[in-house]
């Protein structure tokens, strides 16, 4: 969240206090000097661009050439997903990757909070968004002994910035994991999706009957977590689920398949 807008009666206080804390971009290292940036710096911020053609289910990029269908896209039209759309900003490469990975650390909250601010406000205009449709938002949770040692989720700070963008309320306790589950970062596409299966589960099933629902995590790659996830809540009831991230990772060599399957003539 911006400082002008948290704090809109201390604007004189920027120039003193950068004097004391100088402000640095947390991608870059180069100093700030935009009023209203708090951790990233224009060039950066300039970087960071929503994707503008993606897949209507997984959000997964696609070629310029082929239509927004999920029965088209080469990363869900083999998928029966629980959720019903994921929305993502960006595409996990270059400075949304490094912001990606920043985010996870306790250390760059303020990055977490800038990039859920910035994706929120992205929602209200994306074209097939209707915030109308929801009526809560849902952080992906921790597993409990994480949450109690490390005591920073960064998918519960984007999804309360997303949840004010929107002015939705926020259930942090309605999702919680069932066991402990490995970094998925080094596992294949087929392992992510096996070891994630039954790894979430509802606490709330009275609350959750006939709710619409906004799951929220920071990045969608194979979409076992959100699925999984998507899957416990309907399990308790949920009328419908849709899921928001920062970002959405694709393989290159899936990229490269996609663009391969496309060239090939019908036969």
């Amino acid at each position: 969240m911006f400082i002008s807008e948290l704090f809109p009666g201390i604007r004189w206080l920027r120039p003193l206090m950068d004097l004391v804390y100088p402000r640095s971009c947390l991608l870059c290292a180069k100093p700030i000097i935009d009023f209203d940036q708090e951790s990233i710096c224009g060039r950066c911020d300039s970087q960071i661009v929503p994707t503008t053609h993606g897949c209507l289910r997984c959000s997964a990029p696609l070629p310029a050439n082929q239509r927004q269908e999920a029965k088209t896209c080469f990363y869900c039209r083999s998928r029966k997903w629980s959720f019903r759309h994921a929305y993502c900003y960006t595409v996990y490469s270059g400075l949304a990757a490094r912001g990606a990975r920043q985010i996870k650390q306790p250390t760059c909250e303020s990055l977490a909070i800038a990039l859920g601010h910035r994706v929120g406000k992205w929602l209200t205009h994306v074209e097939h968004f209707d915030r109308s449709q929801y009526d809560c938002v849902v952080p992906i949770p921790q597993h409990w002994f994480r949450r109690v040692t490390v005591r920073y989720n960064q998918a519960d700070v984007l999804a309360e910035n997303i949840a004010k963008a929107l002015s939705l309320p926020i259930e942090r306790n309605w999702l919680f994991r069932t066991r402990w589950t490995e970094k998925q970062g080094t596992k294949t596409i087929s392992e992510r999706r096996t070891s994630l299966v039954n790894s979430f589960g509802c606490h709330s099933k009275w609350e959750v009957q006939g709710i619409r629902i906004l799951i929220v995590d920071d990045i969608v790659t194979s979409g076992a977590t959100a699925d999984d996830a998507a899957r416990a809540m309907r399990k308790a009831g949920a009328k419908q689920i849709d899921v928001a991230a920062f970002a959405r990772g694709v393989s290159a060599r899936r990229q490269k398949s996609e663009k391969n399957s496309l060239a090939q003539p019908e036969s």
